[in-house]
């Protein structure tokens, strides 16, 4: 169970602090919502506490795992990344986000950056490289103490790292 100021990470809709914990009657029943304050969106969701585990809500891991999970963003994918079944491609990355999991949110977002540095990208692929961009910048904004343009631009400077080594090789 989470208490009121919680920092925590709802899978879909990203990283947020629990602002209130809250009781609704609908009918008969009564039932405790985690009211939660989202920091990559100006909105607010309504989590039942008895469904939290279900829906995968968990605590903003710390700063330091985060930053190690984000050096992924500066290695360049290998080839076999990359798969060229756009459909199925784009499923597979669509469930990595939907995890909720850090290092496969960077990862999908780590391959469609490289992807838009070699052609543009089609409509949903831009989509979820900004949706990836999001979820890596509200997590990382909360467990660091900063705004969330700040974690963005950490996000895409490590992003522009991949770049640095490509020149390299």
């Amino acid at each position: 169970m989470f208490l009121k100021g919680s920092k925590v990470v709802h899978p879909f809709y990203g990283a947020g602090t629990i602002v209130e914990i809250q009781e609704k009657s609908i009918g008969e029943s009564s039932h405790a919502y985690y009211i939660i304050d989202t920091v990559s969106r100006p909105m607010q969701l309504m989590v039942p506490v008895n469904r939290a585990e279900d829906v995968n809500l968990r605590p903003v891991a710390p700063a330091p795992e985060l930053r190690n999970d984000l050096e992924i963003c500066c290695a360049p994918p290998a080839a076999s990344e990359i798969s060229k079944d756009l459909r199925a491609r784009q499923a597979k990355m669509r469930e990595q986000l939907k995890s909720g999991a850090f290092d496969q949110i960077a990862n999908v977002t780590r391959v469609l950056y490289f992807m838009s540095t070699r052609r543009p990208l089609g409509t949903v692929d831009r989509q979820l490289l900004e949706q990836g961009k999001d979820l890596l910048a509200g997590e990382l904004a909360l467990a660091s103490c900063v705004d969330v343009d700040q974690a963005k631009q950490e996000v895409e400077d490590r992003l522009m790292a991949m770049l640095d080594a490509l020149e390299e090789e």
